[in-house]
């Protein structure tokens, strides 16, 4: 298996022009980047001709993307390489953005031409004032992704056969809904690993937590632990709200657990006075 390439300057090369021509771009900048201050110092190019040249890139690799937006079917999602990793093709946009010095107002105009027919329909999800907003157009497209392989892990664990006739033709269909959750040709071993960790632990925590967690989009258990964490704070915030005076200070005093008993009858009912004077006794 192939690790995958960590989010950084270069963007994961792919299948076809699209992948060779991110690679080119990205590997231009951490190039020209690296050696940016002494080029200003009078030795290489100015700043107006390095936007210029980082202009003329972008252009070309969104030239070459061309062609893959009229596909369909499956060649098309393993063609569109620089969207296979959106987290890490995104923090890479952001790098050429800045080298290009694009007002961050242009950013998501910017972004636009790039877009895979997925990601299109994330930013088409906006409203037209949000669509104008590259931090939201960035969090719809990550919340998309998350979406999506949350859906093909379904697919995986959910997939049954009524009446078995062909059972090497079951195991292929098992084999290929595991491949598109797992993507094991860009998934390092140990990231798969983190995966299936993930799973367990979400799956043994109540729904409304699950559903908590899932909405953040985390890519680690530990991301994970921090997202259940900030779940917890802010029940406990909205509990110790709801209380004024003697019995906010001794509501404060309770043990965790039992204040989580409150909030889930607070939230149900909208009274939990009854929870609160027995967890006292």
């Amino acid at each position: 298996m192939k690790g995958r390439k960590p989010a950084g300057p270069e963007l994961e090369e792919g299948p076809g022009s699209a992948g060779e021509a991110s690679s080119t771009v990205q590997q231009e900048y951490a190039t020209e980047r690296s050696g940016w201050d002494a080029s200003q110092e009078g030795k290489g190019e100015t700043t107006w001709g390095m936007q210029e040249r980082w202009e003329a890139q972008w252009q070309e690799f969104l030239r070459t993307l061309q062609p893959l937006h009229t596909m369909q079917g499956r060649q098309a999602m393993s063609e569109m390489a620089p969207w296979e990793d959106a987290k890490a093709f995104l923090a890479s946009f952001e790098q050429v953005a800045k080298a290009c010095r694009w007002p961050r107002g242009e950013w998501a105009a910017r972004l636009l031409p790039a877009l895979s027919e997925e990601t299109e329909e994330a930013f088409q999800s906006l409203e037209a004032r949000d669509q104008e907003d590259y931090g939201k157009v960035k969090a719809a497209i990550l919340r998309g992704e998350a979406l999506r392989m949350e859906a093909q892990r379904q697919r995986f664990r959910q997939f049954c056969c009524q009446e078995v006739r062909d059972p090497r033709r079951i195991l292929s269909q098992v084999q290929e809904l595991c491949w598109e959750w797992l993507k094991p040709e860009r998934h390092s071993k140990e990231q798969i690993l983190e995966l299936l960790i993930l799973e367990q632990f979400l799956a043994s925590l109540p729904v409304d937590l699950q559903g908590w967690i899932r909405a953040g989009g985390p890519d680690s258990c530990s991301q994970a632990v921090a997202l259940a964490e900030d779940f917890l704070m802010s029940q406990q915030i909205a509990v110790a709200a709801a209380w004024q005076g003697p019995l906010k200070e001794e509501f404060e005093e309770l043990p965790d657990p039992v204040k989580g008993q409150i909030y889930k009858e607070h939230k149900q009912n909208g009274d939990a006075t009854l929870v609160f004077v027995r967890s006292l006794d």
